[in-house]
């Protein structure tokens, strides 16, 4: 492969080639298309205007205006004048934002528009492509002031690294979507306190359930609907579904007819304290406390 080696000592205007070696610049063997060995300068403008297109001559522009901003960045073109891969920077100087947005119907990174939050700044790329398509790339963004993250809503920002813990800014809602959140490990978990839990979880504060759970006039009673549960059927044979060792539930029986009430769940076994019928047209309260593989029921009658 040929290569070439010039020493630039007067001004050129441009530099056509059709040649395939590489071009070196106070490099005489240069390693690349194009290998500079020292330093390298770029257009640098300072814009304050509230709108601003950007040009095909600007490379790093700065925002010092006095309020919000919309950036524009050129068309894509198609053919010979086709800009893929070139580059800007485009750096937010004030305590406002600076909103850059594609040529309609243009998008960066499938999106029809940018913020650039005050302080900050963002590297953008053209893809080469046109139309409803990214037609640029985000490469980078970055903060010219530490830290170069930020956080917020419970999050506290150290460096560059983003913690868990700080103050909540809004309602915040955690979808879980279907999967599971646990929290493991040897700590405690504490709600309404400042001070440390010494239970797995402590509560400074009252604890309810949503909603008890209505399960209508069956005999089945799912308890992972809640750990209250109320059911217009008669006093009777109840089977228990999605009980826990160390729970403690409360099942109200509302049927009219008199009867005695017995209890079965899988892999459990049932102790009653003080069982006993039930009074017509009352309703009766089984509390059932679950120690281990066996429930403990207790009832209240004629409530």
């Amino acid at each position: 492969m040929k290569k070439i080696w010039m020493a630039i000592t007067l001004p050129i205007f441009g530099i056509i080639t059709a040649q395939s070696g590489n071009i070196g610049v106070n490099k005489p063997n240069p390693a690349s298309t194009l290998d500079i060995s020292g330093s390298f300068a770029a257009q640098y403008k300072t814009v304050a205007a509230a709108t601003y297109a950007i040009t095909s001559s600007d490379f790093y522009v700065s925002y010092t205006g006095t309020a919000n901003s919309i950036f524009t960045l050129p068309a894509a073109i198609t053919g010979l004048e086709n800009f893929k891969g070139r580059m800007y920077t485009i750096k937010n100087n004030t305590t406002f934002t600076v909103t850059v947005n594609p040529t309609t119907p243009e998008t960066i990174n499938g999106s029809t528009s940018i913020t650039v939050p005050a302080g900050q700044s963002v590297e953008l790329i053209s893809t080469g492509q046109t139309g409803a398509v990214s037609t640029w790339e985000l490469s980078g963004f970055r903060s010219a002031t530490l830290p170069l993250t930020t956080a917020s809503n419970g999050l506290t920002a150290v460096g560059t690294d983003v913690r868990l813990g700080g103050t909540l800014s809004q309602a915040t809602d955690i979808a879980t979507a279907g999967n599971n959140l646990i929290v493991s490990g040897t700590g405690n978990v504490g709600i309404g306190s400042a001070t440390a839990p010494v239970s797995k979880l402590e509560v400074n504060g009252s604890s309810t359930n949503a909603t008890s759970y209505n399960a209508v006039a069956s005999t089945t009673i799912d308890f992972s609907r809640s750990n209250l549960a109320y059911t217009t059927a008669n006093a009777g044979a109840f089977t228990l579904q999605n009980i826990k060792d160390g729970g403690t539930y409360t099942l109200s029986v509302r049927g009219t007819t008199a009867g005695t009430s017995t209890f079965t769940a899988a892999g459990f076994t049932v102790r009653y304290i003080n069982n006993r019928a039930t009074v017509a047209n009352t309703h009766t309260l089984y509390t059932l406390v679950v120690i281990g593989t066996v429930i403990y029921v207790y009832i209240a009658t004629a409530v």
